[in-house]
């Protein structure tokens, strides 16, 4: 029974990332890589991110993405999932070293205070259940044709400990981005290969970004999880004119990603918006200042409600030094 509460975690997890309808839905390890840690920006966009991912906060998208940075970065996020399941940490940094980018991230998940019960379903109130998850990566990434193409990789230490029973599982990325001109960027990744199924999910990420104008750039992204169908994510991010702010950008973002109809929620500012049915639609804003103490910061946030299993909030900051 302790191992079966805590199970419940990784399989609501499973629920909220993956299509029912797929007999295998969240029947590989390591789920909660799944639910979006390290980037409001992506969250927002209904995670089509791929072809646009760029900074630190790209190596859990596409490690190809260090490489777009010009300035060593550091960035943190924090995320508020369903059902009171916190990930307080991500930390995220780039080193760009001429035309090569090294990176490394961090991340860390705990859940705890599980109804556990024994055979005969008796409270068992001096046992303690918890889930502890992590995982740590180092990535590089290089430019080539006169930065038209891009190209990474990453090594990924993901920790899994559910209820005392401990596995970690080394993994590897490599990612793709090629920007043909300043319009179009294609990108393509390749995540969680070398280790089974059973032990780490891989993914599968291919997509487009195009900037339309000086002010409205739109995405497209398709994944594939090995234990799930494919999905679709689309999202468009409008970026307000410098000119309309004295101190740096604002930019305002809408995203659809295929999911699961997840119930009605509860929420009563979500039925007084006709969203309290919503689980594939997400909204963000997000604010960069060049002017900060000499560096530029960057604040991000996303929303994403998620039907009875309640809303998500992400939030992510950023430093450019």
């Amino acid at each position: 029974m302790r191992y079966l509460a805590a199970l419940s975690c990784l399989a609501l997890f499973a629920a909220a990332s993956a299509r029912a309808a797929d007999s295998n839905a969240g029947t590989n390890g390591a789920n909660f890589l799944k639910i979006g840690q390290g980037s409001a920006r992506a969250m927002s966009l209904g995670g089509a991110y791929v072809a646009i991912a760029e900074g630190a906060d790209a190596m859990a998208w596409n490690p190809a993405g260090l490489a777009v940075t010009q300035q060593r970065e550091l960035a943190f996020s924090y995320l508020r999932y369903v059902q009171d399941v916190d990930s307080p940490l991500y930390l995220g940094y780039a080193h760009p070293m001429g035309r090569t980018t090294w990176g490394a991230n961090l991340s860390y998940i705990s859940v705890s205070g599980f109804d556990v019960r024994d055979a005969q379903g008796v409270p068992q109130p001096s046992e303690e259940v918890g889930v502890r998850d992590g995982l740590m990566s180092i990535g590089i990434a290089r430019s080539f044709w006169y930065e038209k193409l891009f190209l990474g990789s990453s090594l990924r230490v993901v920790h899994e400990d559910i209820a005392g029973s401990v596995k970690d599982t080394v993994v590897g990325d490599v990612g793709a981005i090629l920007k043909p001109n300043p319009t179009l960027s294609l990108g393509f990744a390749l995540q969680n290969f070398g280790a089974s199924g059973g032990n780490v999910a891989r993914i599968t990420r291919a997509g487009a970004g195009v900037r339309l104008g000086d002010f409205v750039t739109v995405g497209l992204e398709l994944s594939k999880a090995s234990d799930s169908g494919s999905r679709i994510g689309l999202g468009g991010e409008f970026q307000l004119p410098e000119e309309y702010l004295d101190v740096g950008q604002l930019s305002f973002r809408v995203g659809y990603r295929s999911a699961d109809n997840l119930g009605q929620s509860s929420d009563e500012t979500l039925k007084s918006l006709r969203m309290d049915r919503a689980s594939n639609l997400s909204f963000g804003f997000g604010m960069y200042t060049s002017q900060a103490f000499g560096y530029g910061i960057s604040l991000d946030y996303a929303f994403v409600p998620y039907g009875a299993l309640g809303t998500v909030d992400q939030i992510s900051v950023k430093m450019k030094f």
